[in-house]
């Protein structure tokens, strides 16, 4: 954001004091011209530090940074940008002091958790926490948060009830199943129903879905960890039904088609048909098991992306059991959500790994409003942010852009800003090869020896609001599809006065 009047004395002032060669004769003197911390935490700029982290956190970094100061004069502490010190006024090393203090405690704030704006582009993006939830939704959640709540009780005749309940009826409504569980999220959905279902047995997979997704979880790995014994079939690019087939003997416990997730094979391919895979395994007496990783609810041809098999239709052609994600396609919290036949749903549920990787209450909230969304017909653009972004058209995008770039070309000229067009993936492992049009505005120095494109990306991740984009030839991003309402004047303001 811009800079404060209040600041503005410290910006002068703060300059680096003289370098010279300190004598032994005079270190004393430079180190008694040091100023009290008391005297320091009555300045207006740690008054206005302590509104924002605290007194205690303060004062800490008032006391490091004059401790630094110490060993800076004293010689045994060389500070990156400073050499010895000599003939510095007091003045100027409680400037110093205030200066080091509010860089501590900023690079503190950087690394706990905090709102940041998504410029890159992906919508689901995992290192930024995948689906944001919407306003209205986040409302509801809100007395559910700050008060007790009917986690596990059941209000009509006052005994323990289920966290599953409030939420498992309206998810088989909505998918078709007859039976829901949420577990934590995907991965633990996979490994709990493995573990149930085909623990001590061979389950088959085709060597085209034996997948590597995000922090090396990886559905071989999986299935050894689960103790069912992972039996491949068919070729990377080319699985028939009859590769299934000749794969099967009698300790064959699952079939499972496992999602692609973060990349597709095209060109010379072939896979069976979900509806022959379920009739084969059910002639056998073993179950259909798929891992459906984005979990699409919505036909995605509506936003312009090449259709996605989706979770009813899965369980329409004969899966058993279709586990999937809460906050991919479904635009919801966290969540690993199995849904299918009732039989294997029970048994998954006395697994007495449920009990590790059970929801807690927020996640049961939130998925209930989530799930609600979908069956009360409301649209989906305006509650799911995950949709309205997905439903922005390329035209509507640059709606904002002329006046945003004439404002920030005014009052940034040592910098070039230009809109152009680009591509925009969904994110998340959903959707592999398929995209978005989009647009962004693109940032870089006009001065030779300026800040490079990396630097002027570190400079914006530092910001009060850390902006988050991505560099293509030697020019920074900001990708306009996933900027969310308020994003654009918090944008505006910080490109205008901290750029």
């Amino acid at each position: 954001m811009g800079k404060s009047h209040k600041e503005q004395p410290i910006s002068r002032l703060c300059q680096e004091p003289k370098k010279a060669k300190i004598s032994s004769a005079n270190r004393n003197e430079q180190l008694r011209k040091i100023p009290k911390i008391d005297k320091i935490m009555e300045t207006e700029l740690v008054k206005e530090l302590e509104k924002q982290y605290g007194h205690e956190r303060v004062r800490t970094a008032v006391r490091e940074s004059v401790e630094l100061l110490r060993q800076e004069i004293s010689g045994s502490k060389a500070l990156e940008g400073f050499g010895k010190w000599a003939e510095a006024s007091s003045v100027a090393y409680t400037e110093y002091i205030l200066r080091n203090t509010k860089k501590k405690l900023f690079r503190e704030e950087q690394k706990r958790m905090q709102r940041v704006i998504n410029a890159t582009g992906v919508i689901l993006h995992t290192n930024l926490g995948r689906a944001p939830l919407g306003e209205r939704l986040v409302s509801e959640l809100v007395p559910l948060m700050t008060g007790y709540t009917n986690l596990e009780l059941n209000l009509e005749d006052g005994k323990r009830g289920s966290r599953y309940d409030h939420f498992a009826e309206n998810l088989c409504r909505l998918t078709g199943a007859e039976a829901a569980i949420v577990v934590n999220n995907n991965a633990a959905a996979v490994l709990v129903m493995l573990t149930a279902l085909a623990s001590g047995g061979e389950t088959i997979v085709s060597r085209g879905e034996l997948v590597e997704i995000g922090g090396k979880f990886r559905i071989p790995d999986v299935c050894r960890q689960s103790g069912t014994i992972l039996v491949e079939a068919g070729t990377t690019n080319r699985t028939y039904l009859q590769d299934y087939e000749n794969a099967v003997t009698e300790n064959t416990a699952a079939f499972l088609k496992v999602h692609t997730s973060n990349y597709q094979i095209t060109g010379f391919t072939h896979e069976p048909e979900l509806s022959e895979l379920s009739e084969a395994a059910h002639s056998r007496e073993f179950p259909l098991l798929v891992d459906f990783g984005s979990g699409s609810i919505v036909d995605m041809a509506e936003y312009g992306i090449q259709p996605e098999k989706t979770v009813q239709e899965l369980l329409g052609k004969g899966a058993d059991i279709v586990t999937f994600s809460g906050d991919k396609l479904l635009g919801g919290p966290q969540a690993g959500i199995l849904v299918g036949r009732k039989d294997l749903i029970e048994k998954i549920s006395r697994h007495p790994l449920m009990r590790a990787l059970r929801i807690d209450k927020y996640t049961a909230a939130a998925l209930d409003k989530t799930v609600g969304i979908y069956l009360d017909d409301r649209k989906l653009e305006e509650e799911i942010p995950v949709y309205e972004m997905m439903g922005r058209k390329f035209g509507n995008l640059e709606i904002y852009a002329p006046a945003f770039l004439k404002k920030l070309t005014r009052c940034n000229p040592e910098y070039d800003f230009m809109i152009t067009s680009t591509r925009n993936p969904i994110g998340g492992g959903t959707t592999p090869g398929k995209t978005l049009p989009g647009a962004a505005l693109l940032i870089k120095s006009k001065k030779k020896n300026g800040p490079s494109a990396q630097e002027i990306s570190n400079r914006l991740r530092q910001m009060e609001v850390p902006i988050i984009g991505h560099i293509v030839d030697d020019w920074v991003y900001l990708e306009l599809r996933t900027l969310l309402s308020d994003d654009f004047e918090i944008m505006e303001k910080e490109l205008i006065y901290d750029l």
